[in-house]
């Protein structure tokens, strides 16, 4: 029987998430298909892409593939481009090829798709169809409030003494220190409107549409070095984990990225009662400022890219947690808090 590709609307609802439940094999009360979260990913009105956000795959009336879609304009000189990376992917196990199919349907509507991570299933299937690995996503972690981590969170063996040990020491060497004449100022979900996010079209509606969202709150803070705006980062307040939404400098050297990590580390001290700080680090720049401001490495994502008509280039993307659902991912990123 044919397949129909179409967008979801909100009253697909139910629908999704019974089908979501079953692709995955969870139970209802699975955080990612919250109903309220479920609304926002797909529905909520964000004036920075009109376009919908949510796609299924349907055989005689019943959904057998859905993927949402997290959307990014890039721009490349004088050219825009219209790209993708797909959450909530999955396929109905009675309905094989439903999937891949729906995923080669969505190559053929933007002029790329990416991928970060992702499950093992997802990372072999890819190169299969013309995905390319082009870029890594360390995540990079430092413990900032390493007594209330080990009372709430971590695991209770014999081991515990020596984590709190290790976690009090990553904690506090080295010591956060912001040079002189540098500041963050607190800027609200609309902060960015000033702000330049280089090759990406990332405004002050993205960063309100993340403020929106029922599971974290965004903040995000103008970097002022001297009195003159050095650039903003955006931080994602989840549970015990404050992260790093993103870091865009207008001078993007080791130093800057160095002094932006440590005003972000002060930010989740002052502002937040998180367990740790978790940032996505993908050029050398920033990985190398990351572990100079005292993060440390967690884990490694590839970068997966198809790009519609063309070489698979790199993107202008640094891809950040923002450039994908990590930004508001319910379960823990790679950190200290088991």
């Amino acid at each position: 029987m044919s397949s129909i590709f179409r967008a979801t609307t909100p009253d697909d609802e139910t629908e999704i998430v019974e089908f979501l439940v079953r692709a995955f094999s969870v139970n209802h009360d699975a955080p990612f298909v919250e109903p309220s979260l479920l609304r926002w990913k797909y529905w909520e009105p964000r004036a920075d892409w009109l376009e919908p956000r949510s796609f299924a795959m349907e055989r005689n009336g019943r959904i057998v593939a859905h993927a949402g879609v997290w959307p990014v304009t890039v721009r490349n000189g004088a050219s825009r481009e219209r790209g993708v990376h797909m959450i909530d992917w999955g396929s109905d196990p009675e309905a094989p090829g439903a999937g891949v199919s729906l995923l080669q349907r969505l190559t053929k509507e933007y002029d790329f798709v990416y991928s970060i991570g992702g499950s093992e299933t997802t990372q072999s299937v890819l190169p299969r169809f013309g995905f390319r690995t082009v870029a890594e996503a360390p995540i990079w972690a430092r413990p900032i409030r390493p007594w209330r981590q080990m009372l709430q969170h971590q695991r209770k063996d014999l081991r515990l003494p020596v984590r709190l040990a290790r976690n009090v020491w990553w904690s506090r060497s080295p010591p956060v220190a912001i040079e002189r004449g540098w500041a963050a100022v607190e800027a609200g979900a609309g902060g960015a409107e000033d702000a330049a996010v280089p090759g990406s079209e990332r405004d002050a509606s993205f960063f309100r549409y993340l403020d929106r969202c029922p599971v974290a709150r965004c903040q995000t803070y103008a970097i002022v070095n001297e009195g003159r705006k050095a650039g903003f980062f955006a931080l994602s307040v989840l549970r015990e984990q404050t992260r790093v939404a993103g870091v865009w400098l207008e001078d993007p050297s080791a130093e800057n990225w160095r002094t932006a990590f440590h005003l972000a580390q002060d930010a989740a001290r002052q502002h937040t009662d998180t367990s740790e700080l978790v940032a996505s680090c993908a050029t050398v720049a920033s990985a190398n400022a990351a572990a100079q401001a005292g993060m440390r490495l967690r884990a490694r994502a590839p970068v997966f890219l198809f790009r519609k008509g063309g070489p698979v280039e790199p993107l202008p993307l640094q891809f950040h947690l923002c450039d994908n659902d990590a930004v508001f991912l319910r379960g823990r990123l790679a950190g200290f808090l088991t």
